[in-house]
């Protein structure tokens, strides 16, 4: 039986980088709750902005401040898990935003279902046209196959959330988090969790938004780095990869093959996988949620942005795959070492 809420310690970790136009009105959502957390950890790594100034004035009693000299997510994450006795950590990241029951309903889930991590779907939510594209695609079969935190639905179990409120228990069983794994490391730590026994489930009252990337830029970045660092990912936890995390590279391959094809003389492969590609494409947009023409018209580029770069992030993974699985199983070997 877990303990009553109030009695529970609550610390909510925010890693923080760049972020001095988003860290105000995060840490807003993280104070403004039903229940409130008893700390917040702002993790603030190297900035060319003004996050770490931002991060001071917005010390207090419950807002602590720690230097990330690594940069990277993980090593934020176990800096704070250093520094806190809290049995329950609430993930925030600076580009998302909490409802105001998001820890309360937390507490409850946890209770209810004994998981060891509980989260809700991504509600993602654009600023720009590209920004409401990206949104779009983020919450469409097309975009993101079945990734599961990207839908509502029922309560269900799932193998991974969006954020994520872990028993603090369930980290110290199977460790801090993966530093080398500069993406991908929320992937590792659900798939460690789940070969432990522990459960993650999902719940559509836990609610969160998520501030999308507004240029193409921005996307193609993201999502490369995505299928980078899953490269990496599958060297030490070949249980955390899907069939819909290969699809992409497939899709490059398959345009690469084609394109050369048709310099040779046969131009129909290509013609008939872009046209394919397009009336799914477009398919895809008129079927997504409520938005003005110009984000439908503008989804399919986004969609194709993120498909090209994930592909084209994993299949650069795998001609660094040495590298790469040298970096990942040593910061798995660090872990199984402890302190």
């Amino acid at each position: 039986m877990s303990p009553p809420a109030r009695s529970v310690k609550v610390a909510v970790i925010v890693p923080a980088r760049n972020a001095a136009g988003l860290l105000g009105e995060c840490l807003a959502t993280a104070i403004r709750q039903t229940r409130p957390a008893d700390e917040i950890w702002l993790v603030v790594g190297p900035s060319s902005d003004r996050t770490m100034q931002i991060a001071e004035s917005l010390r207090d009693a419950s807002v602590r401040v720690l230097a990330n000299p690594a940069g990277n997510r993980a090593a934020a994450v176990n800096a704070a898990l250093a520094e806190t006795t809290a049995d329950v950590l609430v993930m925030l990241d600076a580009q998302a935003r909490l409802h105001p029951t998001y820890v309360e309903r937390s507490l409850e889930v946890l209770d209810l279902t004994n998981a060891a991590v509980v989260g809700g779907p991504m509600q993602p939510v654009g600023q720009t046209p590209l920004g409401r594209a990206l949104a779009a695609a983020l919450q469409s079969w097309f975009g993101v196959g079945d990734s599961q935190f990207h839908f509502q639905g029922r309560a269900r179990q799932v193998d991974s959330v969006y954020l994520g409120v872990y028993r603090s228990e369930r980290i110290a069983m199977v460790g801090p988090y993966n530093t080398a794994l500069l993406r991908t490391e929320d992937d590792d730590m659900n798939a460690r969790i789940r070969a432990s026994g522990g459960t993650i489930w999902l719940d559509p009252d836990l609610r969160t938004t998520y501030l999308c990337r507004n240029g193409l830029r921005a996307i193609w970045q993201q999502f490369a780095g995505y299928g980078y660092w899953k490269v990496a990912l599958a060297t030490v936890r070949q249980d955390a990869i899907r069939a819909r995390h290969l699809v992409p590279a497939a899709f490059v391959i398959a345009i690469s093959v084609s394109a050369l094809v048709a310099v040779l003389g046969w131009p129909w492969f290509l013609l008939v996988l872009l046209a394919a590609y397009a009336l799914a494409s477009g398919i895809a947009a008129v079927s997504a949620p409520a938005g003005s023409a110009t984000d439908r018209l503008l989804m399919p580029v986004v969609t194709a942005t993120m498909h090209v770069a994930y592909g084209a992030g994993t299949l650069f993974g795998i001609l660094r795959a040495r590298r790469l699985r040298s970096l990942a199983r040593a910061g798995a070997l660090q872990i199984s070492k402890g302190p």
